[in-house]
């Protein structure tokens, strides 16, 4: 009986110590969120060289010459707003399948700003808002956006591919 109370009493102090170690990480990692990021890259697979200056960049934002001013700001109250996001209207036309060559129409967002507001939590890494999952390492935030730059044939009738949308935002 006494190994018995040993062992389950044993077993509720392993319990109790893992459980607030994982309060404790939670607790950490919201407060890690807290502040304001900026947003430092638009990455693509593979990348292209939109601005024409013979230098293929996977960040989109080194090739496209928009005003680009988002931020993010996690409150300790568990909302993530921005006053200031970046939506420019981009264009990918595949001219020469074989020789990758495409066109790109780029229309910077010169309508104003739009902003949001929303509640946010975090999971260990995941930090989740909206219809985002974003991932927390250390001072960067990554938000994969699957499909989400389309790629169109020629006479524009027709979406011949897609690329995944990685957006890097910077703690600051």
């Amino acid at each position: 009986m006494n190994k018995c109370i040993v062992f389950l009493f044993s077993l509720f102090v392993l319990v109790s110590i893992t459980g607030c170690s994982s309060d404790d990480e939670q607790n950490n990692n919201q407060s890690k969120i807290q502040g304001i990021w900026k947003l430092s890259a638009w990455n693509v697979e593979d990348g292209f060289d939109m601005n024409f200056d013979s230098v293929v960049s996977t960040n989109l934002l080194n090739e496209i010459d928009c005003t680009q001013n988002e931020t993010l700001l996690f409150d300790a109250d568990g909302i993530v707003s921005s006053n200031n996001t970046f939506n420019p209207d981009i264009e990918i036309v595949l001219i020469n399948e074989a020789t990758q060559e495409y066109s790109f129409s780029i229309e910077c967002d010169t309508e104003g700003v739009i902003g949001f507001a929303t509640l946010y939590s975090v999971k260990g890494n995941n930090v989740l808002f909206g219809e985002n999952n974003a991932i927390l390492d250390g001072n960067q935030i990554s938000i994969l956006f699957e499909n989400s730059i389309e790629i169109w044939n020629n006479d524009l009738t027709q979406i011949v591919a897609t690329k995944d949308l990685t957006m890097v935002y910077i703690k600051q």
